[in-house]
């Protein structure tokens, strides 16, 4: 079997891995002025392809930055797909726009690795610390991503997986993941609204299955001293992962919640009927 990265995609030009190159001249290595989008592949199924193309547009209208149509976008992920072997990797698909108003925008699909975590931080829960700031546009995956990189930085050096991006006293979002909490007093779960964070793909689902669960999910700015009782973070390649030491203290009890333990069945359960129908 070939390796998952034989091959990347290039405005559509099906290319062998290492014959896909960019120009050292093109803007985005000074301007970092475009977008991109994370797609899972699970033994050559992508989960939610067309989900993730949507918030690729959405992303490219907060930069007025020109995509091909999404019926096109689609078929060049196919493509790839078709391409390289039934293997777990990730898409990573970027648009790179140019500076001048109505230039061309090159669009990337490149396959990587799919980062993958210990199963203890699952069962047992993960550490996490705090970080001040804000992603620039927070609704935009945008490739400006110099908050996410100190955050992560700073999250790797305390032993953490994670840092949660805190903004004039509120939690927002994590580096590389949305945050949900489950507060103390009320029992309530809850997660900052969208239109404070990049409302991922994995966010929106645990939103959707949790809806007829005793515990449905209140969208509301959270205050960063609010008394949790549970905490998790959701992403493309974590899924529903549960946060029990913040900042060297534990989230309530330090162990994984009830709330937690429902999200992530819900959203195992979820996951695997679809990825059985693709």
């Amino acid at each position: 079997m070939t390796r998952p990265f034989e091959y990347a995609l290039l405005d559509g030009e099906l290319l062998p891995f290492d014959e896909a190159r960019l120009s050292l001249a093109h803007p985005v290595f000074l301007t970092s002025f475009g977008v991109y989008e994370t797609v899972k592949v699970d033994r050559g199924r992508p989960f939610h392809l067309p989900e993730h193309l949507q918030r690729l547009q959405n992303s490219a209208r907060w930069l007025s930055l020109p995509l091909p149509p999404f019926e096109t976008l689609l078929a060049w992920g196919r493509t790839l797909l078709r391409a390289l072997p039934p293997a777990s990797y990730t898409i990573r698909i970027l648009a790179l726009g140019d500076t001048p108003p109505g230039g061309e925008t090159l669009v990337v699909y490149l396959p990587v690795p799919t980062p993958t975590y210990p199963p203890d931080y699952y069962t047992g829960g993960a550490k996490a610390i705090t970080f001040p700031g804000e992603r620039a546009l927070p609704q935009c995956k945008s490739l400006n991503t110099l908050i996410n990189h100190l955050a992560r930085r700073a999250a790797r050096s305390q032993g953490a997986i994670e840092a949660i991006l805190t903004h004039h006293g509120e939690w927002h979002e994590g580096a590389r993941s949305n945050v949900f909490v489950v507060e103390a007093e009320t029992g309530r779960l809850l997660t900052p609204p969208e239109e404070k964070v990049l409302s991922g793909i994995t966010r929106d689902i645990v939103i959707q299955v949790m809806q007829d669960s005793p515990h449905p999910v209140h969208q509301t700015p959270i205050p960063a001293g609010l008394p949790i009782a549970e905490m998790f973070i959701t992403s493309t390649s974590m899924h529903v992962l549960p946060i029990t030491t913040l900042n060297g203290q534990p989230v309530g009890e330090g162990r994984v919640g009830p709330v937690t333990k429902e999200a992530m069945s819900r959203f195992n359960e979820y996951y695997a009927k679809v990825m059985a129908r693709s």
